[in-house]
């Protein structure tokens, strides 16, 4: 069968490697003009022209081939500062998006199921009612077979269980010095045609990561049926309640609580000092007054950047099971490249190895550098 190619995906690799056009074209030995009228659609995209981006990227040719990854702007949520780079922002929705196709293709095959989620399909706009989410946090408690009170002991796996695929975002997956973008947090894309997924960026603290991942899940359920003047608000008292519910915070927290005290909680709900003020906050246990004296504190012992208590880091693993259910047994790195369209460099970074995996064991070993 012949493949047609995609000049859509000469953009999309530019995106992914954070480089210009014109970038791109000197290094493939094509004059940039002729480039952007290949990628416009406006002169045809040969062979020839995707084995010299190919080779000039490090990028498999069927990369060239695949369909472009479905999600529009719409139903992409993503969580980060104003400041951000553009070029960055690009990146991470570009590597995002290839996560989604890569997991769109082999999710059948492996009999993925995901559970019946509690969506918010109340009519767009406006803000949801606290009670609202806090009702939604609970259903999702439920269906991770939670008791009310109960800490969620690994966020990461209770949302793979639901059938959601969590990757971590590398924006250099070919970097051995991982070193995390400031700015930017989580993203997600979630609706009823495929199945749901969850990125975040690591390398910030376990416990930020556990927020963003239930924040980024509250974005699936809270808003992909519906948009909301302050999504990022509900996003936030979502993962507040899916972490720290208001039982156990009624019952954990009071009007004069300290934050050695704090620090205790956090030991033991995996949730930072900061969220577990601003819970209590938001459930009215600590007034305004004593919001913002706990923040100076915060402030003048140097935690706001770097709290004490660690929590334990936690490891996706269902997109490489997805992965390994798909491919043949001890696959070849070119096979590898050929079934996903990626390098074995970015699929090593979408579906990494679990941690203390000694070398040679497990059946992906080729994605290892």
């Amino acid at each position: 069968m012949i493949l047609s190619l995609r000049p859509e995906r000469i953009l999309a690799v530019r995106d992914l490697l954070g480089e210009t056009l014109q970038n791109l074209a000197s290094s493939a030995g094509i004059s940039q003009s002729y480039l952007s009228e290949i990628a416009a659609g406006t002169r045809p995209f040969t062979i020839e022209h995707a084995e010299k981006i190919a080779a000039a990227t490090g990028f498999p040719i069927e990369f060239f081939h695949v369909d472009a990854p479905a999600i529009g702007d719409t139903t992409l949520q993503f969580r980060k500062l104003k400041s951000s780079k553009a070029k960055t922002t690009r990146k991470a929705v570009q590597y995002f998006r290839e996560a989604s196709r890569m997991v769109q293709a082999v999710a059948p095959a492996s009999g993925l199921k995901t559970a019946s989620l509690p969506y918010v399909n109340e009519p767009s706009g406006g803000v949801l009612d606290e009670n609202e989410i806090e009702h939604v946090a609970n259903a999702v408690r439920t269906l991770m077979q939670l008791g009310p009170a109960d800490p969620v002991p690994n966020a990461t796996r209770a949302i793979e269980r639901l059938g959601i695929v969590v990757i971590p975002v590398l924006l250099d997956p070919t970097d051995e010095v991982r070193v995390v973008e400031e700015g930017h947090f989580g993203i997600s894309h979630g609706d009823d045609h495929g199945v749901p997924l969850v990125g975040y960026f690591p390398g910030s603290s376990p416990d930020r990561d556990r927020f963003t991942l239930g924040h980024e899940l509250g974005h699936i359920l809270l808003h992909s049926h519906r948009s909301s003047e302050d999504p990022e608000r509900e996003a936030n008292r979502f993962a507040g309640a899916l972490l720290m519910p208001k039982a156990a915070a009624r019952s954990e927290l009071h009007s004069q609580i300290t934050l050695s005290q704090l620090a205790r909680v956090k030991a033991q709900f995996g949730i930072s000092i900061q969220a577990l003020i601003m819970r209590a906050a938001a459930l009215h246990i600590i007034d305004q007054q004593r919001q913002r004296s706990l923040f100076v504190q915060l402030s003048a012992r140097g935690w706001r950047q770097n709290e004490p208590v660690e929590v334990q880091p936690e490891h996706p693993i269902l997109m490489r099971r997805l992965l390994e259910l798909s491919l043949p047994d001890d696959p070849s790195s070119r096979e590898i490249e050929k079934a996903t369209g990626l390098p074995r460099a970015y699929v090593r970074a979408i579906a990494p190895s679990p941690p203390r995996r000694t070398e040679g064991t497990g059946r992906l070993s080729p994605l290892r550098a």
